[in-house]
This record gives C-alpha cells, structure tokens and sequence, in this order.
C-alpha cells in the first residue's frame, strides 16, 4: 500500500461532505476548484452532537457519538466507540484545516494510550470497514488539480462531475477521485476513487440528507469497495444543533481522561 491521504471526507470526510482531485496534463480549472470551494463553505458551522452506526456486510455493527465544533478556525471532531464492547471507549479527534496539515488522533484502551496517526495507518481501514482512517478528514485544497469531466444525473439530482488528481500522488490515499457534485444545493451526492494502478476501487454513495440552518447534512452513506464487494454504511442520527460543546472535548488530553 501507497503512503496516500485522501480526497473524500466521508468526516468528517463524512460531515463537512467534501473532497478532492484531475486528468494528468488537465491543468487547473478555476471554476471546478472555485465549485469544490464553495461546497465546503456552504457545510453547516455550528456545534452540533450526534450518534451514529457504522455497519457491514460483514455483519458486525459499531456505535459511537460524535460531538463536533469549529474552534479557533479549526473544524474539530471527536468521535468515542459505546459498543462492541471489544471496541467501546476507543476515540477519536480529528482537525481539519483548509490549509495546513490536519490532525488525528486515537485513544487505544487496551494500551491505555493515544497516537497521533501518521503515514500508513491513514490507508487501515477505519474500526474495520470500507473507509480509511485518513477518509475522515478533508483534504488540503492546494494539494489537488480540479477539472470538470462531464455530467451526471444521480438520485434524480443533476449534477457536474469534478474530477482530479493529487499533485503528489505518493502522500496521498488515491490516484484520482471523481465526485458528482449538485451545484444547486452544494452537495457531494457520489465519490469515486481510483487505486495507484488507476483501476476504480471505491464508490461513495449519500443516501439521505438532511437540511441544516440552511445547508445540507449527510446523514446515510455507504462505502463500496467495488474490487473486494464488499460495502460499508455510515449513518447518523439524533442530531442536536447549535449546542454548547466545551472546548476540552476537543483537547487531546480529553481522549485519555
């Protein structure tokens, strides 16, 4: 496995819906790099708390609950295991910069520790499913070329394709990733990721969202890893918007309390 990061956020990569990357040689495309900005611009920025389930069919569930907050510019989410019991307490923390590099955490309670993940541990799969760990955060928009490549309709949305590529494809998680983007809602309603060999490995499909201060949450979305079949679905619920959130939640010490 490539040392790569990602274009997609299914965190938070799933939350903020974002992602990156275009054909070789293509160059750069204003107008796709400014519709893949505004995307991002248009994810709801207030606090908000949520739970969630990632399942598979594989036939294991897991569930969490996941606080998220912007702090000093910063989009920050932790994310904290509560069942199986095999997993329960293991957390996350995740920065997402626009620019600069982003951050990730994990507590491991079995070693009663936390590690800041670096390098290979970005491309293991994420508590076992269809997403990377590095798949929850966003990429930094200045390490990709942007280009459209076309449209699609997806789930009765009319969509524009932006595709790219990495312009250092060695830190990244793929090659190239294609996202059908809805220009008028400003959501990223399909991703399609391609390997080192630039074979396609992966699709990510939004399933249901839901609209919030007047921006669109991604609440449903499924993984397919089309060369292994086998797919994974994220999904939350009972979110709670524009609540009060401490800013040691989003302290690392917080993970080893």
């Amino acid at each position: 496995m490539g040392r790569k990061r990602n274009g997609v956020s299914p965190a938070i990569a799933l939350f903020a819906v974002c992602t990156a990357l275009p054909m070789p040689g293509w160059g750069q495309d204003a107008s796709a790099l400014d519709l893949i900005k505004r995307v991002r611009e248009a994810a709801p920025k207030g606090p908000f708390t949520a739970k969630g389930t990632l399942s598979s069919d594989r036939g294991w569930t897991r569930e969490f609950e996941l606080s998220h907050k912007w702090t000093d510019g910063v989009s920050a989410t932790y994310m904290e295991v509560t069942a199986p019991s095999d997993l329960k307490d293991t957390r996350f923390l995740v920065f997402d910069r626009d620019t600069g590099r982003d951050e990730q955490h994990i507590y491991v309670p079995a070693a009663k520790r936390s590690i800041q993940v670096s390098g290979e541990i970005r491309k293991q799969p994420f508590l076992g499913s269809e997403f990377y760990v590095g798949d929850l955060v966003q990429p930094n928009l200045d390490t990709f070329n942007y280009s459209f490549a076309g449209e699609e309709e997806v789930a009765g949305r009319k969509c524009k394709l932006v595709e790219a590529v990495p312009k250092n494809p060695a830190e990244e998680l793929y090659s190239k990733s294609i996202l059908a983007v809805d220009p008028t809602d400003l959501l990223i309603v399909k991703g399609q990721f391609f390997d080192d060999n630039g074979k396609l490995q992966k699709i990510l499909t939004l399933e249901k969202a839901e609209k919030v201060a007047g921006a669109w949450m991604p609440l449903k979305q499924q993984m397919v890893n089309v060369q292994e079949n086998h797919w994974s679905r994220f999904d939350l619920s009972e979110l709670k918007y524009d609540v009060t959130l401490p800013d040691e939640v989003f302290n690392r010490s917080y993970l080893r309390r």
